[in-house]
């Protein structure tokens, strides 16, 4: 019950805090920042809808009345699977005479596999390095930036400054 409590006053304390910075963002035209407390304030009020429809529901099917026999079949059939097979989480790890620990080495091959990969990786970056020295490289990808001035470079027609643009 304490654990529902402090679910609901934090999620009541980010719907409120949300919905003040939604409205506040736009009132400022900070667009961006409004639509990120909009999105967590929607994430917020989803999450209010589900957790007050599964409090309801869940209220209701306990009014309901108790499992039917075919879910009790059901229960009855799933409890005894569980007990029946080993009770431990990574049972494939257990010592025995059949799996002689094959585990260990399959990584270790893995392991060099990918090593000799990584090697071959670095031998053949290396070798294709030295092509970025080529003057002729540098030239081809000068041509692809912007301007030495930039997009606007008024630097270079003094006059356009003064006269404005030119009317044609």
């Amino acid at each position: 019950m304490l654990v529902r409590t402090i679910a609901g006053t934090v999620l009541g304390a980010t719907l409120i805090g949300t919905g003040t910075y939604f409205f506040l963002d736009l009132y400022r035209w900070e667009w961006n920042r409004a639509i990120v407390a909009g999105i967590v304030f929607l994430a917020a009020e989803i999450l209010a809808v589900w957790l007050l429809l599964n409090n309801r529901l869940s209220r209701v099917l306990a009014h309901a009345g108790g499992p039917s026999n075919r879910e009790r079949q059901i229960r009855d059939r799933l409890r005894h699977n569980r007990s029946a097979g080993d009770s431990r989480a990574f049972a494939w790890l257990a010592e025995t005479r059949q799996n002689a620990g094959v585990f260990v080495p399959i990584l270790l091959g893995a392991g060099l596999v990918l090593s000799g990969l990584a090697w071959l990786v670095e031998r053949v970056a290396r070798a294709t390095a030295g092509f970025a020295d080529d003057p002729r490289i540098a030239a081809r990808l000068s041509r692809l930036g912007p301007p030495e001035g930039g997009l606007l470079d008024d630097h270079v027609n003094p006059q356009r400054q003064l006269m404005g643009p030119s009317r044609r």
